[in-house]
């Protein structure tokens, strides 16, 4: 799943990139007939292939939120290594919103000067983590010193943010290139970068005990499963940007209230062709919700981005050599406004 942080780099897509303060959404914002807006169609590219990652969606689409909040139709893209880039969806007008990451978004901002902010985020700590065997666990950082992990061309960039973070040479770790999991199932390396909701998840449904080392409880906070849009429908299409974050918010609330539901849209309708396995989906699941409902979301509501959460996105994209300031990354004004005049979002 981690091809998807090195396709921002492609040639193509940095020229897709500089288009994004002209993308926009296809849905004209007209009143029907009874008077509620009518936003038409709108696409949303995700990150990544159909999976739990994106069951909240599931659920607004499946259970009619984002038709009551005025879209015939809501068209959830799906990502993967050769699908198109949440930016490039956006900016070339595909995509109203896109789901994506800091370390994409950052650098198309500061290098491309695209027109892009970040409006929303899924995940209140960072996803990555160093992934071990239950038998040789790696828990701290001090664990590190020694160790062959792999690395992914992919995540070269967070892991370099990380031992900087650390304050670890290059000497202190052996850093080997990464292709899969039985790297680290035959013995070839200590531990290797992955996705917390997918990679010990994955490894221990298939019977091999995994552990992980969140980056989040080591010096490296960030969000992740960002939702991105073009400042140009910041600007223009504003109550139609709103109505989708309302309506994905609860998506999410019912998802995490109904792991049923959840499990069973991703496995039997919107992934039904991934063939997921009912057990791997269920670890990730229980992965996931404790890295979308925090101390912060409690207090703020689904998809806030809290200020110190903004300064440690920034803080940790600067250890990657990434420099952008808070107001350049993130604009929070919708989803803050959507909170403050649905109260009942918190409850």
């Amino acid at each position: 799943m981690f091809a998807r942080y090195t396709r921002a780099l492609a040639a193509g897509a940095v020229l897709l990139l500089a288009l994004a303060g002209c993308g926009s959404s296809s849905a004209t914002g007209d009143a029907s007939q009874d008077g509620k807006p009518s936003y038409g169609t709108v696409g949303v590219q995700l990150s990544w292939l159909k999976n739990m990652q994106f069951a909240g969606m599931y659920v607004a689409d499946k259970d009619g939120f984002y038709r009551d909040a005025g879209f015939d139709k809501v068209n959830l893209i799906s990502g993967g290594s050769s699908a198109t880039s949440a930016e490039a969806a956006v900016a070339g007008g595909k995509a109203l919103v896109g789901v994506s990451s800091p370390l994409i978004t950052a650098p198309a901002i500061v290098n491309e000067g695209a027109g892009f902010k970040t409006i929303g985020a899924l995940y209140q700590v960072n996803p990555f983590a160093i992934v071990s065997a239950a038998s040789k666990p790696i828990r701290s950082v001090s664990d590190l010193k020694g160790k062959k992990i792999g690395v992914s061309d992919s995540n070269t960039l967070v892991w370099k943010a990380f031992l900087k973070a650390n304050k670890l040479s290059e000497k202190d770790v052996t850093t080997v290139p990464f292709s899969d999991t039985s790297m680290l199932t035959t013995g070839q390396v200590d531990g290797y970068i992955g996705y917390t909701t997918t990679g010990a998840a994955a490894l221990t449904a298939s019977g091999f005990k995994a552990t992980e080392l969140l980056m989040a409880d080591a010096g490296l906070p960030m969000v992740g499963e960002t939702l991105i849009a073009s400042q140009d429908a910041i600007d223009s299409h504003r109550a139609e940007l709103k109505a989708f974050l309302k309506a994905t918010i609860q998506g999410w609330r019912k998802a995490l209230s109904d792991k049923d539901q959840a499990v069973n849209l991703t496995i039997n309708d919107y992934g039904k062709d991934q063939q997921y396995s009912k057990q791997s989906m269920d670890i990730t699941y229980d992965r996931e919700k404790a890295i979308i409902e925090t101390s912060e979301t409690k207090a703020n509501g689904l998809l806030t981005i809290s200020k110190d959460l903004q300064s440690g996105t920034v803080k940790t994209l600067t250890y990657a050599g990434i420099s952008v300031t808070p107001s350049k990354l993130f604009d929070t004004s919708l989803i803050d406004e959507v909170i403050s005049e649905n109260p009942e979002l918190l409850k």
